[in-house]
């Protein structure tokens, strides 16, 4: 199994019950590394843009990456070139934010939350340090006050304090991970998780409602388009499409059936969704049809994906960042 479907089989709970005495074992391990090394830092590594990333955002001008063995990775150049960060943490991190171009937030295994005021060059943690049974998948600040945390069984935290301090809400009755939050930008909010779980808030994440898709498998994120326009994407090739902000779902024919992990909109309006393997589905029709592309000389799965200020894609995952154009 490769290491990022390890990673994706963390959010799927029916997955995970088969690496369930793996990460219980590498759990028992970290806890042991933890309380026997309190002040771990990540260790500098020439290759680190070349290995295991899980996330990548804006960040002003520049761009920031995270991934495996608490590597942080910062790019003024469009992802041609990478310069690491060393951060107080060698756990691995899930999920990047930045609320301007100094202030952002990581955060991953372990329960470990970070903090940067200077653009991701130096990293603080905000966490306890106990809370290593905790996986957090994805995090999202809307200012530099304002931030949530999501995760596997149904973690969902708040802080208006920069993340100084963190409170748990329950925001669903049922205990699935939640895998991805995104924004549209103004005051709606939208969750993807296991069980063909989508959940929507119009009013900044105070409520939330179940948006009625039928599905009984796990999404991996719903990115909103414009015009009550939003495309769901998860295992297996799934992709559904809303025309009417969530109120309901028709699903989108693919032949290709991968763990489908990221999705992000080009400026002329082209909607790319990528995944396991190198493979990329593309609609240049608002989303009523995808068409299947898998570049010559690409072939490892992508964990997240962005758009660099000349409209070439920055891919994270297995091989690292790459920058990729779309034909």
């Amino acid at each position: 199994m490769s290491p990022l479907f390890a990673v994706a089989a963390v959010r799927d709970r029916r997955l995970t019950r088969l690496l369930a005495a793996t990460f219980t074992l590498l759990a028992s391990i970290a806890a042991a590394c933890a309380f026997a090394a309190p002040a771990e830092r990540s260790e500098p590594a020439p290759l680190a843009a070349k290995s295991l990333l899980l996330d990548v955002t804006k960040a002003g001008d520049n761009f920031v990456a995270v991934g495996d063995r608490g590597h942080v990775l910062i790019s003024s150049d469009d992802g041609k070139t990478w310069s690491q960060s060393i951060t107080p943490t060698r756990a691995m991190l899930t999920c990047v934010s930045f609320a301007d171009a100094q202030h952002g937030w990581a955060a991953g295994h372990d329960g470990v939350i970070l903090a940067t005021s200077d653009g991701g060059i130096t990293w603080t943690r905000q966490d306890n340090g106990q809370e290593l049974d905790t996986v957090y998948l994805d995090l999202l600040f809307t200012d530099a006050n304002h931030g949530f945390l999501v995760g596997a069984y149904g973690k969902f935290l708040e802080t208006t304090d920069a993340g100084k301090t963190w409170t748990p809400r329950k925001i669903s009755d049922e205990d699935v991970h939640f895998n991805r939050l995104t924004h549209d930008g103004a005051n709606a909010f939208y969750l993807a998780g296991e069980s063909g779980t989508v959940l929507i808030s119009h009013d900044g994440c105070r409520t939330w409602m179940r948006s009625p898709l039928e599905y009984e498998g796990s999404l991996y994120g719903v990115r909103p388009l414009s015009g009550g326009l939003l495309v769901a994407y998860g295992l297996r090739g799934r992709i559904f499409v809303s025309t009417d902000d969530g109120a309901s779902w028709q699903p989108r024919d693919t032949d290709i059936k991968v763990l489908i992990m990221s999705g992000t909109r080009l400026r002329d309006g082209v909607v790319v969704l990528s995944g396991q393997g190198g493979n990329f589905f593309i609609s240049r029709d608002a989303c009523r049809t995808f068409h299947h592309w898998k570049p010559d000389d690409f072939g490892t799965s992508v964990a997240d994906l962005t758009v660099a200020t000349d409209g070439t894609l920055i891919t994270v995952g297995e091989a690292g960042a790459v920058r990729i154009k779309i034909p």
